[in-house]
């Protein structure tokens, strides 16, 4: 979930270029080491077999230190972009926390703004028009100020989880991770907005699947789940408490990959006169082939749901239509731009 502005509000910059620096050590001290056994780990002495299978193991050890420096330089470079990025929203806070105390406006910890200020004596209702129509206007420049630094937040978050090295944390090699100036603009959206960029991109995916428009059921903030496909009622129910999230782009691709399943389960050996084009054609060309359909069509038999007794997350998580499903929201994520988000707002209008 992205952060709250009090959590935003206590963010220091300092710590991340201290961990860049840290980092940086640590990449020249295995720099040395890499070096060093590529030069020395293999005796001039030796020769025949025994030189071959030397040489293959430091080649092995060579490529893994490679890769483990190249990890870790991306961190680093990443720790000191989030570093500035930081040093920024340190400044925009410590300006509209001081633009709001000398208004009278109280900032919450989720950033909403309140007037506090006592309200004067006034001659008619004009004035106290006037005087409300100012003070609701200074409110909505700090809510601006506030969604703004929100944004640039988002951007820096994901600026570090972007560089986490693959098979590092299983949480972003699953579920993939938005693309910084993503997540920015994800976070200036308004609910209103999100809604509709999801609604086109389940518009757009529902036609490229072939299948009819589902019904889109948003749940309240309090349902367990981020996300289900209904196969029997044609209906995609998505948690509304997770609108600020980009991660839930992920959600509706994968939950829109089950509507392809099934679809593909359906279409495959379904009937067709001989003049007509095989329905599972399109599936094949998509790269999706029979037997992942009757693998596909096997686990639905037998779907692992945590609801039933027994069942544990690792026996659902583990799924073939799951870890299929996790592989479309991630790429569907991983490749998200800017430019695809205006694009999916500006046609849902």
């Amino acid at each position: 979930m992205p952060a709250s502005f009090s959590e935003v509000a206590r963010w220091q910059a300092a710590p991340l270029g201290a961990a860049g620096d840290g980092l940086k050590t640590d990449v020249t001290a295995l720099e040395k080491s890499r070096d060093a056994v590529e030069a020395q780990a293999v005796p001039d002495s030796w020769n025949g077999l025994a030189r071959f299978v030397a040489e293959l193991r430091r080649d092995g050890l060579v490529s893994q230190l490679t890769d483990h420096i190249e990890g870790k330089t991306k961190v680093q470079k990443a720790m000191y972009d989030a570093e500035t990025q930081v040093r920024v929203i340190e400044g925009l806070v410590a300006d509209v926390q001081g633009q709001a105390a000398a208004q009278e406006l109280a900032i919450g910890s989720d950033g909403t703004v309140t007037d506090v200020k006592t309200p004067p004596t006034f001659e008619n209702r004009y004035e106290a028009e006037e005087w409300s129509r100012s003070r609701t206007s200074q409110a909505q420049a700090i809510a601006d100020d506030i969604t703004t630094i929100l944004a640039k937040a988002a951007a820096a978050d994901m600026t570090i989880a972007n560089s986490i090295p693959s098979g590092t944390v299983q949480d972003i090699d699953e579920y993939g991770t938005a693309d910084p100036a993503v997540a920015e603009r994800w976070a200036e959206l308004t609910d209103a907005e999100r809604r509709a960029i999801i609604e086109q991109q389940i518009r757009e995916l529902a036609d490229e699947y072939g299948i009819d428009m589902p019904t889109i059921d948003w749940r309240p903030e309090s349902w367990s789940s981020n996300g289900m496909w209904s196969e029997d009622s044609g209906t995609v129910s998505l948690n509304e408490g997770l609108l600020d999230d980009p991660r839930l782009l992920h959600t509706v691709a994968h939950e829109m990959r089950h509507a392809r399943q099934n679809e593909a389960i359906d279409d495959e050996g379904a009937f067709h006169w001989p003049w007509q084009d095989d329905p599972f054609a399109e599936h094949e060309e998509d790269g999706i082939t029979e037997e992942q359909v009757h693998e596909w069509e096997d686990n639905f038999d037998d779907y692992q749901s945590t609801s039933n007794p027994g069942v544990s997350y690792e026996d659902y998580f583990t799924q073939p239509v799951e870890d299929d499903a996790r592989d479309s929201g991630r790429e569907y994520l991983d490749g998200l731009t800017t430019a695809e988000l205006d694009r999916l707002l500006e046609e849902s209008r």
